[in-house]
């Protein structure tokens, strides 16, 4: 089977159909290629949405490692930065 040799995708949704119409009109483009870009946007919104879930889990991972090693806590919020319980300096 050719890879290359272009499908076709046959959307039967009259409002599938209106909004890359107007896509097309707005960027003048065909709708081919408005629902092109419009795929390819939203895929990279996604990759980037993925991307930023993963950094925030990996981070949240290398906190929870650190704090287990570094044992039970023995200050306050405010004594572990150097203010009071009423927010003035030490």
């Amino acid at each position: 089977m050719n890879e290359h040799k272009p499908r076709q995708l046959n959307l039967k949704d009259a409002e599938i159909h209106a909004l890359a119409s107007e896509l097309a009109r707005l960027h003048g483009d065909t709708l081919s290629g408005a629902v092109k870009a419009a795929l390819r946007e939203k895929l990279a919104r996604d990759r980037r949405a993925a991307s930023v879930e993963k950094r925030y889990e990996a981070l949240m991972a290398l906190a929870g490692a650190y704090r287990d090693r570094a044992g039970p806590r023995t200050l306050s919020d405010e004594e572990a930065v150097g203010y009071d319980a009423f927010g003035a300096p030490k």
